[in-house]
């Protein structure tokens, strides 16, 4: 974990604006891929299948679902948010799948806070003016803006984060944000609103408001707060299931995926709690060993020196192996004879090691340097003779 302070890390979350103007420009582009989509497939039905956009399917109430409504919420509403939440998780994510560099930070709490501010802004803001596009508007960025930031957050955090999560929250956002183009977009001006009312949205919003009970201000308001108050319940849910991972610490064997911060992070200067864990090759914590072998005595300066005499001394020829040699002109001794050589040597030094004795037998003139023949028993020199030069037969090694 750094070890900036959260003020510091709050400023690098602000600068972090600057490298998200992608997100300026994919809600302009979005909302323009909206309503290009929303206006050419209404235009397409009406013009391919018109009996089909008005024909009654069923009803709600006392509100007749139309072939166009059916159309509005699969090619309109679901459509656009599968694809928003696509994007989003594409944009957030790098080559191999983790969370991109700049929404790497080690505080990962100051994230959410440049929008959050914006959100509670725009929403006391609404309180007091009530539903004013321009208020709708900035509620709509700060509180796309806040969903962003939240599932950054949210994949950087160890304590709650579940991915499939972040996927069905920005889908529900998308469907949200998707309704409210809906419900506005009947109030477009000039030849857009027209087009609009063509393509039968004025239609599908009307059943949507009538089932609802809602005017189109009120609705408006409401689904583009979406975003923001999932984000909320999001953080808020989050932070009571950190404060209980947080009590447990440290954990024993914790698993983070590459783009989370490693988990328990205790206060800087608490000596009551373990330092945080570093993951070992298995990836488990190693805190507690460490932490185990500071709390042992140091009995170093209790302990005496190790004596080196004997290590340095070297051993006499009594306590080192015993080789006799004979030759041919000295008879080899037998078993028991050789045991009692042994027993009298024990007899005279009692402190004496193992003793092996060990009896080579070596013909007379015979060195280290011939063999002999195998036929006829001549010496022959170890060089690379293959026959024997008394009697020619073959040496074999």
């Amino acid at each position: 974990m750094s070890d900036r302070p959260p003020a510091a890390e709050l400023r690098r979350s602000v600068a972090v604006l600057a490298t998200e103007w992608w997100l300026v420009v994919g809600g302009l582009a979005g909302y323009l891929t909206v309503g290009l989509w929303v206006v050419g497939t209404g235009l397409a039905l009406d013009a391919l299948a018109p009996g089909f956009a008005t024909t009654s399917l069923t009803t709600i109430g006392s509100r007749p679902i139309t072939g166009l409504t059916v159309l509005a919420a699969v090619a309109w509403l679901l459509a656009p948010a599968v694809a928003g939440a696509w994007l989003l998780d594409r944009q957030l994510s790098n080559v191999n799948g983790n969370l991109v560099s700049q929404y790497r930070i080690d505080h990962p709490g100051v994230l959410p806070a440049p929008s959050g501010l914006l959100v509670v802004v725009a929403t006391l803001a609404a309180l007091v003016v009530g539903p004013h596009p321009a208020v709708l508007a900035v509620m709509a960025i700060a509180g796309i803006h806040l969903l962003v930031r939240t599932v950054a957050f949210g994949r950087r955090v160890y304590s709650f984060s579940p991915k499939p999560l972040f996927s069905v929250m920005s889908a529900v956002s998308g469907l949200a944000l998707s309704a409210a183009w809906l419900v506005h977009a009947p109030g477009l001006p000039g030849a857009a609103g027209q087009q609009v009312a063509n393509a039968g949205v004025d239609t599908v919003a009307g059943t949507g408001l009538g089932l609802a009970g809602v005017g189109a201000g009120t609705a408006t308001g409401v689904l583009v707060a979406v975003p923001a108050l999932l984000s909320g319940l999001y953080l808020a849910g989050q932070t009571v299931v950190a404060r209980s991972v947080r009590s447990q610490a440290p954990l024993e064997n914790p698993v983070k995926r590459a783009e989370q911060r490693y988990p328990i992070m205790p206060p800087v200067g608490d000596s009551s709690r373990p330092g945080p864990p570093t993951p070992s090759a298995s990836g488990s914590a190693s805190s507690t060993s460490t932490n185990a072998s500071s709390t042992e005595p140091d009995t170093t300066d209790d302990q005496p020196e190790p004596d080196d005499t004997d290590a340095t001394e070297p051993s006499s020829d009594d306590d080192s192996s015993h080789t006799r040699v004979f030759t041919t002109d000295e008879p080899i001794p037998d078993d028991d004879e050789a045991m009692a050589t042994v027993a009298d040597a024990e007899g005279d030094e009692e402190d004496d090691g193992w003793i092996d004795d060990t009896a080579i037998f070596s013909p007379d003139g015979a060195t280290r340097s011939d063999d002999e023949c195998g036929n006829c028993g001549e010496e022959i020199p170890r060089d690379s003779v293959t026959f024997c030069p008394n009697c020619g037969e073959r040496i074999r090694r």
